[in-house]
C-alpha cells in the first residue's frame, strides 16, 4: 500500500469538501480520478502531496514514497532552457557520469596501486551508473521532447520563451522522467494534440508505478485507467474498469438506488399513515403501538434521493434553414512571415455536416476560423458563403467574454438578443446551470468551465445555422459534456468543430478533416472510421507509391523544372545525409555496446592498463555520439524545412 487514507474532513471555509473520506491507494494502479467540477478533485490530490492538511483524519504514507505531481504553477527559472529541465531529472546520474569521465582520465595518467584503486573506484562508479540505467538517459529525454510534439529548436529555448500550452508539456515531460513511485497528473492532456496524447498514452500504459490522472478526456481514461475513484458528496467511490465500464455501472447504481429510495419512501409513508391511524385510536394500547412504530421508523437509515445531475437540458435552433451549399473554399493559403501555416486549401461543406477538424499544434486551425469570421484574411484563395448562412461562433479562448468583464451573465446575453426579458434571460441561463442570484455574477469572476458554458449559451441565443466551435469541450466536465453532445447530435443545422477531444469526435462528426500544410484531408465517418482508414491507408501505401509517380501529368513536369530539380537535389541531399549520419549513429552505438559489455566484465580491471585505454576509447565515442546526433538534428531540420 502506497497511501492510506482514514475519515479525512477538509472544508475551504464554510464550504465542506470532504467529509470523513477513506481510501486505499495501492502499488501498481491505473488510477482515473473523475467527478463534476467542484466536488474537490484537484483538493484530494493536493492533499495527497502534503501542500493541504486535512482538518480531521489522517492520511499514511508509505516510508520513502516518491510522488510526483504535475502542478499549474511552475517553479522553473525562466531562463532555464527546454532541454535544461528535462536533464536536470538526471542530475544525480550525469554527476556519476562526470566522475567517472575525470577518473578515467586519471587512471590513464598514474600506475601501480594508485591506479589500482582509481580503477576499483571506477567500476563501483560504473556499477552504481548502470544499475541505475545510466546509458539511456540521453535516449529517454529525446523520446520525451518528441512524443510531447517538440521540434529540435525548441531544445534550447528559455522556458519564458515558450508558450503557455508548451510550458504544460514541459512540466508534463519532466514529472514522467522522474518515474516516481505515485504519479499524480492534473488534466495532463490539456494542450496536447492528437499524436501527443497517443504517445502519452503508450508511455502510461507502459508505466511502472501506480498513477492517478484527473481528467475530462473519456477517450484517454478509457486507454490508461483500470479504475475509477468517482468524486461525489463529500466522498469518493471506486469502481474496476475503464471510464465507459465505469458509466456502466453507475448508471446501474444510480437506477437500482433510485429504486431503493422509491421502496423506502413508500414504506415510510405507510408506516406514518398507520402510525396516525393508531394515534386517532386514541387509546393507551395504539398510543404505545404508535410510539413503538414511530421509534422504529425513526431508526431506519435513509438511502439518499438520487442527485438529478442531467436536469440541464438545451438545444441548438436555427432561426432560418440554409441553403444546401454552405461553404466553399479553393486554394486557401496563409503564412505569418516566413512561417507557411497552410496551402492549396479547398473543401466544400453542405447542410448537415458535423465536420470535426483535426491536426497538430500549430498548423493554423484556430486562424483558419479567424479567416472564415473576416477576422484575419487570408494571403491567397477564395471563400464563398451560401444563401441565408449565420455564422456563430464559440471561442476556446473565450475573447468574445473580454468586453463584458466587469458586467454580469444577463448583459452578456442581452448583446446577443436585446428583445429578451430577463426573466427569459434567467430560463436559460439556468439550463447552463447559472441558478439564482449567480446571474449577477462579472464575468471576470468566472471560471474557464463557467465561462465556456455562457460561449454556449450565447452560442443557443444567436439561433446561428452554421456553427464554427473552437475546443468545445475545454474547460466543462464530463456531465456538460454529454449535455452538449445531446444538444449538437439534435442539430439540425451545420457543424465544423476543432477537438483533440477523440470521445467527442466519435459522437458528433460524421466527417473528418485532417490539417495539413498542402490541404486538407478528407475522411467520411467519426474519428474510428478515420483511423480505420489510415490503418488502410497506409497499408496501400507502398504499393501505391510507384503508381502515383507515373500519374504526374507532362503539364506538372514541365512546370518550373529548373527550380523543381533544386528542390529535388536539396530533398536528396539531406535524406541522404540523414540516412548516413543515422547509419553511423547506429555503428556507433554498437561499439558502445561492445564496450559497456566489456566493462561490466567481471575480469575487466583485472589488467588496470587496458581498462584505462577502454575508458578512454569508450569516452570518446560517447563524445562522438553526441556530435553525430547534434549533426544529425541539424539535417533533420533542413529536410523539414524543404
Amino acid at each position: 500500500m502506497l497511501i492510506n487514507i482514514e475519515n479525512i474532513s477538509f472544508s475551504y471555509g464554510i464550504r465542506e469538501i470532504f467529509n470523513q473520506l477513506s481510501l486505499s491507494i495501492n502499488e501498481k494502479k491505473q488510477i482515473g480520478l473523475v467527478g463534476r467540477n467542484g466536488t474537490g478533485k484537484s483538493t484530494l490530490l493536493k492533499l495527497l502531496i502534503g501542500e493541504l492538511t486535512p482538518d480531521h483524519g489522517r492520511i499514511s504514507k508509505k516510508k520513502g514514497l516518491t510522488i510526483g505531481y504535475l502542478s499549474q504553477e511552475s517553479a522553473i527559472s525562466e531562463n532555464t532552457t527546454l532541454i535544461e529541465m528535462l536533464t536536470a531529472v538526471f542530475k544525480p546520474l550525469i554527476d556519476i557520469e562526470t566522475k567517472m569521465k575525470l577518473i578515467g582520465e586519471e587512471i590513464a595518467q598514474t600506475s601501480g596501486d594508485q591506479q589500482e584503486k582509481l580503477v576499483h573506484e571506477f567500476g563501483e562508479l560504473q556499477e552504481e551508473f548502470v544499475n541505475k540505467n545510466g546509458y539511456e538517459y540521453s535516449s529517454r529525454i529525446r523520446g520525451v521532447i518528441n512524443g510531447l510534439g517538440f521540434k529540435p529548436e525548441d531544445q534550447n529555448k528559455a522556458f519564458s520563451m515558450l508558450s503557455g500550452g508548451e510550458k504544460t508539456r514541459a512540466m508534463l515531460g519532466q514529472i514522467l522522467l522522474q518515474e516516481p513511485d505515485l504519479l499524480l497528473l492534473d488534466e495532463p492532456t490539456n494542450y496536447l494534440d492528437i499524436d501527443a496524447l497517443q504517445w502519452l498514452e503508450q508511455y502510461l500504459n507502459n508505466y511502472p508505478s501506480t498513477f492517478i490522472i484527473v481528467s475530462h478526456d473519456r477517450y484517454f481514461i478509457d486507454k490508461v485507467c483500470t479504475s475509477i475513484i468517482e468524486v461525489n458528496q463529500k466522498n469518493v467511490k471506486e469502481y474496476l474498469g475503464n471510464y465507459t465500464q465505469y458509466a456502466v455501472k453507475k448508471r446501474q447504481d444510480l437506477m437500482e438506488q433510485n429504486h431503493q429510495y422509491q421502496q423506502q419512501m413508500k414504506e415510510i409513508k405507510h408506516q406514518q399513515e398507520v402510525i396516525d391511524r393508531f394515534r386517532a385510536y386514541n387509546s393507551i394500547k395504539s398510543s404505545k403501538r404508535a410510539s413503538s412504530r414511530e421509534k422504529a421508523l425513526n431508526k431506519i437509515e435513509l438511502i439518499d434521493k438520487v442527485e438529478t445531475v442531467h436536469n440541464s437540458h438545451f438545444t441548438f435552433n436555427p432561426r432560418v434553414k440554409s441553403g444546401n451549399d454552405v461553404l466553399a473554399v479553393t486554394g486557401l493559403k496563409k503564412a505569418f512571415n516566413d512561417h507557411l501555416l497552410f496551402q492549396n486549401m479547398s473543401f466544400e461543406i453542405h447542410r448537415g455536416d458535423k465536420i470535426g477538424i483535426i491536426g497538430p499544434n500549430g498548423a493554423g486551425k484556430t486562424t483558419l476560423f479567424r479567416i472564415l469570421q473576416k477576422k484575419i484574411a487570408a494571403d491567397a484563395g477564395d471563400i464563398r458563403f451560401g444563401q441565408k448562412v449565420h455564422l456563430g461562433y464559440f471561442d476556446q479562448e473565450h475573447q468574445d467574454l473580454k468586453k463584458f468583464y466587469q458586467e454580469n451573465l444577463l448583459e452578456a446575453l442581452w448583446d446577443v438578443d436585446s428583445k429578451l426579458t430577463e426573466g427569459e434571460l434567467r430560463n436559460i441561463l439556468a439550463a447552463f446551470l447559472f441558478i439564482g442570484d449567480e446571474v449577477f455574477k462579472s464575468i471576470d469572476t468566472l471560471s474557464g468551465g463557467e465561462k465556456a458554458r455562457l460561449l454556449l449559451a450565447r452560442l443557443m441565443i444567436s439561433q446561428s445555422n452554421f456553427l464554427l466551435m473552437d475546443e468545445p469541450t475545454n474547460h466543462i466536465d464530463m456531465d456538460t459534456k454529454e449535455i452538449l453532445e445531446n444538444a449538437l447530435a439534435q442539430y439540425d443545422g451545420t457543424l465544423l468543430f476543432i477537438s483533440h477531444d477523440r470521445y467527442f469526435l466519435n459522437r458528433i462528426a460524421n466527417k473528418i478533416y485532417q490539417f495539413s500544410e498542402n490541404g486538407m484531408e478528407i475522411h467520411l465517418g467519426n474519428y474510428d472510421d478515420y483511423l480505420k482508414h489510415k490503418a488502410d491507408a497506409s497499408e496501400r501505401k507502398a504499393l501505391l507509391a510507384e503508381e502515383a509517380k507515373t500519374t504526374i501529368t507532362k503539364t506538372q513536369q514541365k512546370f518550373d523544372r529548373k527550380k523543381q530539380k533544386e528542390e529535388e537535389s536539396k530533398i536528396r541531399f539531406f535524406r541522404k545525409k540523414v540516412k548516413t549520419i543515422e547509419d553511423v549513429i547506429l555503428a556507433q552505438e554498437q561499439k558502445i555496446k561492445v564496450l559497456e559489455e566489456t566493462m561490466c566484465a567481471p575480469d575487466f580491471y583485472e589488467n588496470p592498463t587496458l581498462a584505462a585505454e577502454i575508458n578512454l576509447s569508450y569516452e570518446e565515442h560517447k563524445r562522438q555520439l553526441s556530435e553525430l546526433t547534434d549533426e544529425w538534428e541539424e539535417a533533420l531540420m533542413a529536410l523539414e524545412t524543404l
